[in-house]
């Protein structure tokens, strides 16, 4: 249990953790109501985007995750869950299982998409289908090339940067914060799902980013590592931007890429019980690891 003290300093961290999401969300908008005339078709100019998209997201999340974690908790680096080493089963599992995550997540995305607002929210409506179509246009423009080096670097910055920071501030700082404030780690799991779909600002993708958000946070609750979680949020990421890679090439016909939506509920149903069956398998294997661990070490205490 937490004494009033370090309650309140839980609070604190919590204020300054959303206090910087909601001035970067702040920033966000009104840098997309500029009209900065760029030209994307200029291939140093795409360059320079991707490597000043790749810096942002280490000065938006990484340092001030890092620097929280040294400077304002007792375990320091250690809090993110960046130095616990999963079981290799589980990363296994973990890549799987987001992967056939697809029908569950497609389902998802199919019925956000056709969300409608009242009439009198008409005009919140109009501007979450610009910001929509906005980030549309951005990934676009960021998935464009066809060469081994335009796929190796989308790779690298729309997957595993944004995997790695994203996973660092928002399950290693945010969702860890939330559980300490709230006393209930599920909760906690929720919450920082819902922060994090709703950071993104693409408001006809919030539930299935609901989802994924929950399944990675779920991931770090049970194994106290972020690296499950990482390569996840890596391989969801990275097999839109293979596919991407592919129609761009003419390897496959866009419409590949939109029949994978086509799927129905038995698929749904199936893939809901494979995401579920995965995180109860990765809690039992991290469990019985855990044990094993302190185990050994009470083992070898005794011999000394």
């Amino acid at each position: 249990m937490q004494n009033e003290g370090q309650e309140r300093h839980s609070w604190i961290k919590l204020t300054v953790v959303l206090s910087i999401l909601f001035l970067i969300g702040i920033l966000t908008v009104a840098g997309g109501e500029g009209n900065v005339d760029l030209n994307y078709d200029n291939p140093n100019m795409l360059l320079l985007l991707k490597i000043l998209q790749a810096f942002s997201v280490i000065v938006i999340f990484i340092i001030p995750a890092v620097f929280i974690a040294i400077f304002w908790t007792r375990p320091k680096i250690h809090y993110l869950g960046i130095t616990k080493r999963p079981a290799f089963l589980t990363l296994l599992i973990a890549g799987a299982a987001i992967l056939l995550a697809n029908p569950l997540i497609n389902w998802l995305t199919e019925i956000n998409a056709h969300m409608h607002l009242p009439a009198a929210f008409s005009g919140i409506e109009e501007w979450m289908r610009k910001s929509e179509d906005k980030a549309t246009e951005l990934t676009n423009m960021f998935t464009k090339g066809t060469s081994v080096s335009d796929l190796l670097l989308n790779l690298f910055v729309i997957a595993f940067m944004a995997a790695l920071s994203e996973e660092i501030f928002f399950r290693g700082i945010l969702q860890k914060v939330a559980a300490e404030c709230f006393g209930n780690r599920h909760v906690a799991v929720w919450f920082g799902a819902i922060i994090f779909s709703a950071f993104h600002m693409q408001f006809y993708g919030f539930l299935p980013r609901v989802l994924m958000g929950a399944y990675l946070g779920y991931l770090f609750l049970w194994t106290g590592s972020l690296w499950p979680g990482i390569l996840a949020h890596f391989i969801n990421n990275g097999v839109f931007v293979f596919f991407t890679w592919l129609v761009n090439n003419g390897i496959i016909a866009p419409e590949t890429k939109t029949s994978l939506d086509e799927t129905g509920l038995g698929y749904v149903a199936v893939s809901t019980v494979i995401v579920v069956a995965s995180l109860w398998t990765i809690y039992r294997i991290e469990k019985k690891r855990e044990l094993k661990l302190t185990l050994a070490a009470e083992s070898s205490s005794q011999r000394f």
